[in-house]
């Protein structure tokens, strides 16, 4: 539940633990520890490919931990299922989009970027439309919605009609092919502006890391 083998500690004060309901308080103690919230942000992370840099060629620092950052307090919080696919997919359509809803749409740029001036804008963006589509479909159906961008799906009743209804949710994202994610907002909350500003630091460093 936290991804790690309980300490000696913890193994021993469940053994004196003579409750009929130990075992019961032991998995409600687990729930709600930031640890098992940390492990199912990492699983999630994996799964909705998260990263702090670009990918490709330069593979540049990109800041997303905001996004990350929210994934994590939606399991502290054990935000319900429905609000955590809403909010991921659409948050910044709902009415009256909070920050941190609009933050959540972060789910949607995690994908590689390409900041190459020979690219064409184009197929880079069909291609991140394609990426997206086919997260969606690993991550909120369990289906491997990529084998139908070509053809009908020999094992799973999925056709390449489906994909691409799929596809045309997204299809309709305005930018381009070197676009990287942003999300623009204003907050007057003095730690949060003091993070950004560390982590933009932390940015800076890596990148003369690479440099060297």
């Amino acid at each position: 539940m936290s991804g790690l083998p309980p300490t000696p500690k913890q193994c021993q004060a469940f053994l004196n633990n003579k409750s009929p309901q130990a075992y019961e308080e032991l998995v409600d103690s687990l729930l709600s520890s930031d640890a098992h919230a940390e492990h199912l942000t990492r699983e999630w992370l994996d799964n909705a490919r998260y990263a702090d840099t670009n990918g490709y060629q330069y593979d540049k620092a990109r800041t997303m931990w905001p996004w990350r950052d929210w994934v994590l307090q939606a399991f502290q919080d054990n935000k319900t299922f429905d609000e955590f696919v809403t909010e991921q997919l659409a948050g910044d359509l709902l009415p009256g989009s909070t920050q941190q809803q609009k933050i959540a749409t972060g789910f949607l740029r995690n994908h590689a970027y390409s900041t190459e001036g020979g690219i064409i804008d184009e197929e880079y963006r069909v291609h991140y439309v394609n990426d997206l589509t086919s997260t969606v479909g690993t991550v909120f159906m369990g289906l491997t919605m990529d084998c139908t961008r070509c053809h009908n799906h020999k094992y799973d009743p999925l056709t390449a009609k489906d994909y691409y209804s799929l596809y045309s949710f997204f299809n309709n994202t305005v930018g381009k092919g070197r676009d990287t994610p942003a999300i623009h907002y204003s907050t007057s909350d003095k730690t949060l502006v003091k993070k950004l500003t560390n982590q933009l630091i932390d940015d800076k460093e890596l990148l003369l890391s690479k440099l060297d």
